[in-house]
């Protein structure tokens, strides 16, 4: 079997120079997720939702011109060749399943970035333990958890600006699935005076 960096030494070098291999833990995307998770906990409901609210109009921003583009293209297809529109649904289902499939573990850590800190404002609401030590303590917990799954998530995902991505991108997924794919302009028919004959 061909080894590439006995093969090619200098290429292998120059590769790794360039790309350097860094591990999940010492990323930045990897304490950044864990800073803006410890932001969601300890914020207050209207701040998660300025928050989440940033995170939507950051993803938007990075992937909405891609989204129209692809938008734009598909429309073009489907207009020249109207039976494709029903192939192409089709794969993107499928995609959608197997996506879905192989990033069950993402998702996992994606329920708990978000659903954790949802947790904890109603904890503080309903019982007022709104102390700062108090916070700490319910805080603690949740980082350690997402710390240790995210290491379990990084052996199977190794990228973690990938992983952190995915995260901090799903409030815009979310919405872009329920807003509505069309906006019709209902079309009003006036009724035509009839004239009576006499």
């Amino acid at each position: 079997m061909p080894n590439f960096q006995q093969d090619f030494p200098n290429a292998a070098r120059y590769l790794k120079q360039r790309y350097p291999d860094k591990e999940p833990l010492s990323s930045f995307w990897h304490w950044a997720t864990l800073v803006l998770f410890a932001i969601l906990c300890i914020a207050t409901i209207k701040q998660q939702l300025l928050l989440i609210g940033i995170l939507i109009l950051v993803a938007a921003l990075i992937k909405g011109p891609g989204i129209l583009l692809f938008g734009a293209i598909y429309s073009l297809l489907v207009s020249f060749f109207p039976p494709i529109g029903i192939v192409l649904s089709a794969l993107f289902f499928l995609f959608n399943i197997r996506l879905l499939t192989k990033s069950w573990r993402v998702n996992i850590v994606t329920s708990l970035f978000y659903l954790y800190p949802l947790g904890l404002s109603l904890l503080r609401y309903f019982t007022h333990w709104d102390a700062a030590w108090q916070i700490g303590l319910e805080l603690l917990p949740g980082l350690l958890l997402l710390h240790f799954v995210l290491m379990q998530v990084y052996y199977f995902h190794p990228s973690a600006r990938q992983v952190a991505w995915t995260v901090l991108a799903t409030p815009f997924e979310l919405i872009s699935l329920v807003l509505p794919k069309r906006f019709k302009k209902p079309f009003r028919t006036t009724a035509q005076p009839t004239r009576i004959k006499r």
